[in-house]
């Protein structure tokens, strides 16, 4: 039984027999339109609410959305077969019983022609994502109408699939099941099959289908045969044995180019027994696995030839250049993603890319506001590149906290976060976005969740820094200074962190100290003035006196 949605044009949807079904409510039509081009066709409650109801009371939001579900379903769910499915968290359409035209490669449209003639007055919410979807989808179609089409792969003769030469595609193949008790067999595929949910939302990194790797359950095939009949680069691989007194959980990430092993993972499964344990166990576990695919495909862009280089290895060579944080790195950066925009002007990975380099141009020279809301249009051009990437969502949060507007930014954060559980930098920039709006304590949360999610990530300065910063704030003088010298320990030229623990020594009375960290931030920063602290974006001006005064504290200690 398959349902037929036409969202190209005016709203209509059909079923089964071909019958056109009748949604009245204009606020019925744009929940089903949302939730049948979202990622996985799945949005939040919270999303719904604030996008279709906005204009009222959380709990009136609330009840709106619980009886729009309520008629939906009536008309929706027939014959056995529910179409649209929902639990306290979240709204989904089952996209096996239901043909949607806009999400199909091949359909063209003009920007009116999509959701043509809906209108809701006063949700802006609303207005804006249907600006942005039509955006997107007039922006794909040109990708599509200007890339020549591939050439189709030669048909295999052994039966496996063409390997994916130029993205770093990942196979999670079905965890195994080792404890000798077969009802454990169930909690380890689910756990693969939570894992290949949440690695999908890293819009960098393809994951093959469930159903693609799933077929292959044979627990002797090994990585390299695996990626090869999948058509993937990297094989993900779990075991689920008896360990001490419960169960335990191993995972593997393979190169099946080489079959060689480049990351491990063991926990206990009693520390995933809960819903909240499970869900830190797959982000964290995600955001470990995004990190080392990231930096291995940095590597391999570095080894190959100029000559031979597209857009998506001029987009990870940047990378790899803008990660070194020296000055000449970062120039590099820009040209690698101005080259790989020169190439495919619409690329979304590239978007991206140039306006998170600009981000730490604008942060390293500490630029003007104009500067920063020239970055907000680059950061909203990255969201209609993919509305549903959340690190363009981030990179506005980013550029509000730097034009001093904690709510948009906050909200943006929070976007990104619930896009993609897994997007370190992310709760980092949260966790900056409340300590400048005086939010210590949650700004700590944030910030401790990145460091959890990525122990070792290679802005972990930025993180520690921040967290100082909190502490700092709060009065926690001896965690303030331990935390900056952490940050100064990861990247000896971050001079902010000299500027916190000079702060948190002098206020300790530990001058000799204070006066130390002064020194050195005159060696990292010949030309600091204490003018370079209001550029801070405090909301509370006297926060950014209070940094200034305890320099001049240090000062006293020193001279």
């Amino acid at each position: 039984m398959t349902f037929s949605l036409e969202l190209l044009g005016s709203f209509r949807l059909f079923d089964q027999h071909g019958t056109r079904i009748e949604i009245a409510s204009r606020k019925g039509q744009a929940l089903i339109a949302m939730l049948a081009v979202a990622g996985g066709a799945e949005r939040t409650r919270g999303w719904l609410q604030g996008q279709l109801w906005g204009s009222r009371q959380p709990d009136q939001a609330k009840a709106s959305l619980r009886s729009e579900l309520s008629q939906l379903r009536g008309q929706l769910n027939q014959g056995g077969v529910n179409v649209l499915q929902s639990d306290n968290s979240r709204v989904w359409l089952n996209l096996e019983h239901l043909h949607v035209d806009a999400r199909r490669d091949d359909a063209g449209w003009e920007p009116a022609q999509f959701l043509e003639g809906i209108d809701i007055p006063g949700e802006e919410g609303f207005e804006d994502w249907l600006r942005q979807e039509r955006a997107r989808l007039v922006e794909r179609a040109a990708r599509r109408m200007a890339i020549p089409p591939p050439v189709p792969p030669p048909t295999a003769t052994n039966g496996s699939a063409p390997t994916f030469t130029r993205l770093p595609t990942l196979a999670v193949m079905p965890f195994v099941n080792l404890t000798g008790d077969d009802e454990n067999t169930i909690l380890a595929e689910g756990i693969s099959e939570d894992m290949i949910d949440t690695l999908s939302r890293l819009r960098w990194l393809p994951v093959i289908a469930r159903s693609s790797s799933f077929a292959l359950r044979d627990p002797g095939l090994d990585a390299r045969t695996a990626g090869e009949q999948l058509g993937a680069r990297y094989v993900l691989e779990g075991r689920l044995r008896k360990g001490g007194n419960g169960l335990a959980l191993a995972a593997s990430l393979a190169d099946s180019e080489t079959g060689q092993v480049m990351w491990s993972n063991r926990l206990h499964i009693d520390q995933i027994g809960s819903p909240d344990g499970m869900h830190q166990f797959l982000t964290g576990l995600t955001s470990l696995l995004g990190a080392r695919i990231d930096l291995e495909e940095q590597v391999r862009a570095l080894r190959k030839p100029q000559s031979d280089l597209n857009v998506r290895d001029l987009i990870w060579r940047g990378r790899w250049h803008l990660n070194r944080f020296t000055e000449s790195d970062a120039r590099a950066a820009e040209r690698c993603f101005a080259e790989a925009l020169a190439l495919e002007p619409t690329s979304p990975e590239a978007i991206i890319q140039a306006t998170w380099a600009r981000v730490w141009d604008l942060w390293a020279r500490r630029a003007s506001e104009a500067d920063f809301r020239a970055l907000r249009q680059m950061a909203q051009r990255a969201i209609v590149a993919d509305c549903d990437d959340a690190r363009g969502h981030m990179l506005a949060g980013i550029a509000e906290i730097w034009l001093r507007q904690p709510l948009r930014a906050e909200a943006l954060l929070r976007r990104a976060i619930e896009l993609n559980p897994s997007l370190v930098m992310a709760y980092a920039q949260l966790g900056s976005a409340l300590r400048l709006r005086g939010e210590d304590d949650l700004a700590i949360e944030a910030l401790e969740t990145a460091m959890r999610l990525s122990p070792n990530d290679h802005d972990m300065f930025f993180f520690l820094g921040e967290l100082a910063s909190a502490h700092l704030m709060k009065g926690a003088l001896d965690q303030a200074a331990r935390l900056a010298d952490e940050a100064i320990t990861r990247r000896a030229s971050y001079w902010y962190a000299y500027v916190l623990k000079a702060n948190a020594l002098a206020r300790l009375g530990r001058g000799e100290e204070a006066a130390a960290a002064l020194s050195e931030l005159g060696s990292v920063k010949p030309g600091f003035v204490l003018e370079y602290l209001d550029w801070q974006p405090f909301i509370d001006p006297r926060r950014n006196q209070f940094l200034k005064d305890g320099v001049n504290l240090a000062r006293g200690w020193r001279d």
